[in-house]
């Protein structure tokens, strides 16, 4: 009796066969093309070059400082290391580097090179920011009707552009000093942390303040939907913090822009 056909592999099959195909598994790929599993592996692996190649570039693209600062073949390496850990789930590249800063942290643990994390969580944010959604400018009026004894209800809103970022390394200053390839970058004492930083974006360009203990404890605060009074409270570790100033200046670089009772 003839023997009966291979049977047909399920859609999830595929599917699976297919990833792992691109994530460099050739043996993935033999039931993938119809007709020559042996010429499988050579056929899908145009489609893995080109899927590895893009997701490199998108990730350098992403991190140019932490590129700098790693030099091409470490961070290709750790580049293809993170993809097996973290492959794409989305069409949109832009997005492939949501978890760099996580696993550089693990990759890394507590050796010398630990801070390469923080710079890598610093770029991302920055990233996240330029591709917030925008607002309209705080609307001065309202704020200008509520009585002086009711603020310490008020619950103020950040921009969405808006990220707030804090190391016990100089990371803002490495960041900083390795983002322009045609300069060369000064020694950079780790020692010197920590710093902290807010990220917005003024006018579609990104830009970068850096605060002090209370100011980033105060904005802290208000990102996490705590009111007035709390947020003021949560800067007691700074004791000249001057509230009223405060506000003031970041609501006039469109930093907060609303609040909510």
């Amino acid at each position: 009796m003839p023997s009966a056909p291979p049977s047909m592999p399920t859609l999830l099959e595929l599917q699976r066969g297919f990833l792992g195909a691109l994530l460099g598994e050739p043996a993935a790929a033999a039931t993938l093309v119809a007709g020559d599993p042996e010429a499988a592996p050579s056929l899908i692996g145009v489609y893995a070059n080109n899927a590895a190649v893009n997701f490199l570039e998108s990730l350098r693209l992403t991190y140019p400082a932490l590129l700098r600062l790693t030099g091409d073949e470490y961070f290709a390496q750790a580049a293809h290391a993170y993809r097996r850990r973290h492959p794409s789930r989305s069409g949109d590249l832009q997005w492939v580097g949501a978890n760099f800063a996580e696993f550089l942290a693990e990759r890394h643990g507590e050796d010398g090179y630990r801070y390469l994390a923080d710079v890598a969580r610093f770029e991302w944010l920055v990233q996240e920011s330029l591709l917030a959604a925008d607002h309209a400018p705080f609307d001065l009026r309202r704020l200008a009707a509520v009585a002086p004894d009711a603020y310490d209800e008020l619950r103020f809103i950040l921009h969405p552009a808006v990220r707030l970022f804090v190391s016990p390394f100089p990371a803002y200053t490495i960041w900083d000093a390795n983002r322009d390839p045609a300069t060369e970058p000064p020694l950079i004492d780790l020692g010197q942390g920590p710093e902290r930083v807010l990220i917005a974006r003024q006018r579609g360009r990104s830009a970068y303040l850096p605060l002090t203990a209370g100011e980033y404890a105060f904005l802290d605060a208000i990102a996490t939907g705590k009111n007035f009074a709390a947020a003021l409270a949560a800067t007691a570790a700074e004791p000249d913090f001057a509230a009223p100033e405060a506000l003031q200046k970041f609501v006039l670089c469109e930093s907060i822009i609303d609040f909510s009772t």
